[in-house]
């Protein structure tokens, strides 16, 4: 029965097609990505991917969930101490220089979240909790601003955190589909110009 590895070959052996299936579904996407392209890339055979592997549904499901966790580290450091609006707008700054950068590939999380919701289940809730992790950074952040008194009182971080969101995913969209950056800037505007109706 395939499942986790017990020893540490395996699990490298797994790991190293988990790795190579993300790499690929971030370049390619999930559809654009064959088991063979996986497994040749990873110097893995069939046999291999079938002990670790129900088939590609987990695999997908599996890579997903690493790409994300991949991602959420790159926010987490960026957002995880972020206690005023400055520094809001510091680090927001940084992921738009960051996603023009990368030539506005899309959002590394929304892309996958688009291509596996009607398709893996497993793979939409990974994508949905990366989700909820990146809109919790906001709303601890927002937080923070609110506890040192930069923020009203009846400031609802959950609420502006979604709102955020929101506008950073719908930006990032348009500016993907447009080819063209100010989509995104404008949307992070709007976002923390809502948020700037809530200073103290």
């Amino acid at each position: 029965m395939p499942g986790q590895p017990r020893t540490g070959r395996g699990r490298a052996s797994r790991e190293r097609i988990v790795q190579h299936a993300a790499d690929l579904f971030a370049e390619r996407g999930v559809a654009g990505t064959s088991l063979d392209d996986v497994l040749a890339g990873a110097g893995a055979g069939k046999s291999q991917l079938y002990h670790y592997f129900h088939g590609r549904d987990e695999l997908v499901e599996a890579a997903v969930a690493h790409r994300c966790t991949q991602v959420l580290a790159g926010l987490t450091q960026a957002l995880g101490t972020v206690a005023s609006l400055a520094e809001l707008e510091q680090a927001l700054a940084g992921f738009v220089a960051g996603f023009e950068q990368m030539g506005r590939p899309g959002c590394p999380i929304g892309s996958l979240a688009a291509e596996v919701a009607e398709h893996n289940d497993g793979a939409r809730l990974k994508t949905a909790a990366a989700f909820d992790a990146w809109e919790q950074l906001f709303a601890d952040a927002i937080s923070r601003m609110r506890e040192r008194g930069e923020l009203r009182a009846d400031a609802s971080p959950a609420v502006l955190a979604t709102a955020l969101l929101a506008s950073v995913e719908g930006g990032m969209v348009l500016s993907q589909t447009r080819k063209d950056p100010a989509s995104l800037h404008i949307a992070v505007e709007a976002g923390l110009a809502q948020l700037r109706t809530h200073l103290a």
